[in-house]
């Protein structure tokens, strides 16, 4: 993609909207000081892949490019409702239409809503919009298993634990953890969600 080509809003441009929080494509507008701050901050990007490398606005503005460039993909950025900051971002990516499955990933920056009710309702947006909207039959994510937090909230939404892969994640130096995958099928999600036929 041409550096000064601008993400194309209009065939990423689709937000979702729950009861408290709404999910707003993400494009170049939304890479602030402060959320270069967060992934940039140990505490924040403790189990994340951009942890080895600082992080700037060119190269996350390279990185957003790159997300959308030649493939359907959607990241968006998670907005509590009546505030014009965004807390943290939502992502479903590997979209794969001959298997109809896709990952699905979620980044909290604002410590503020740790522990809050945002990352199970961001999920519940994203599950949403990929089995009805784009009819997708399977999501998937991989964690670290010393992740509590995430591997709680993916067991609690419902996700199922389908194995691990060991030291699958460099935690430090000579430190290692365990990788975990969980996926989720459609009907699991309409057995547990979803209250009227469509």
């Amino acid at each position: 993609m041409p550096a000064n080509m601008a993400i194309d809003s209009k065939k990423h441009g689709i937000a979702l909207t729950g009861p408290n929080f709404q999910l707003l494509p993400f494009t170049e507008e939304q890479i602030s000081d402060r959320y270069l701050n967060w992934l940039n901050d140990p505490e924040v990007n403790r189990y994340l892949e951009i942890r080895f490398v600082p992080q700037t606005r060119d190269t996350v503005t390279e990185y957003v490019r790159s997300f959308y460039a030649g493939r359907e993909a959607y990241m968006w950025a998670i907005y509590p409702k009546g505030k014009d900051q965004p807390v943290g971002t939502a992502t479903l990516q590997g979209i794969n239409r001959n298997h109809n499955s896709a990952g699905i990933g979620l980044m909290i920056g604002d410590t503020e809503y740790w522990g809050s009710n945002c990352a199970l309702e961001s999920l519940g947006l994203v599950a949403e919009f990929a089995f009805e909207t784009l009819g997708l039959r399977r999501l998937a994510e991989e964690s670290s298993g010393s992740n509590h937090s995430i591997n709680f909230t993916l067991r609690r939404f419902g996700f199922t634990f389908e194995g691990k892969m060991r030291q699958a994640s460099v935690m430090g130096p000579g430190e290692y953890c365990d990788g975990y995958r969980w996926g989720l099928l459609v009907d699991e999600w309409r057995a547990k969600y979803r209250t009227t036929d469509k």
